[in-house]
């Protein structure tokens, strides 16, 4: 019988087999107009799942070099509690060296409140939009192009 580590932190070592058979599928490199980007899918995602996602995305993305990695979260019908604020707050610090730009879908109400939590306090421009294609094209524009 394998040991529990569902109470160990997101970003354990020790957490992310288990994290990969709940999210493996949910993280992956998509291409757009010949730019990868990594694609996180947390629609409808609970805590757990977020948790799971987390960790999956810091192993892609902490494997990637410096200031090279697009990324594109939607977070549609997705769980909003602090626990799933403070996960995706540590993951977007956590990520802010190896991110250069980072869009998200699927936000919209109260959970918008949410979302600024995590821009304040990762300091993150994390650009939110309410199409995938027009976030895809955003991210995919050149450094320096118009915001």
């Amino acid at each position: 019988m394998s040991p529990d580590t569902s109470s160990l932190p997101w970003d354990s070592p020790d957490y992310y087999p288990e994290a990969h058979k709940l999210a493996g599928k949910r993280v992956s490199f998509i291409e757009h107009k010949g730019k990868r980007i990594l694609f996180l899918n947390s629609a409808g995602a609970d805590v757990q799942m977020v948790k799971a996602i987390a960790a999956v995305c810091w192993r892609m993305i902490s494997q990637q070099p410096e200031k090279s990695v697009r990324t594109i979260n939607d977070f549609d019908g997705a769980e909003f509690t602090s626990e799933t604020v403070r996960i995706m707050s540590e993951l977007a610090a956590k990520n802010k060296p190896y991110v250069i730009r980072g869009a998200v879908i699927g936000i919209r109400g109260m959970r918008f409140f949410a979302y600024q939590t995590v821009v304040t306090v990762t300091k993150r421009p994390l650009k939110l939009f309410d199409d995938r294609t027009q976030a895809l094209d955003w991210l995919v524009q050149e450094d320096g192009a118009s915001e």
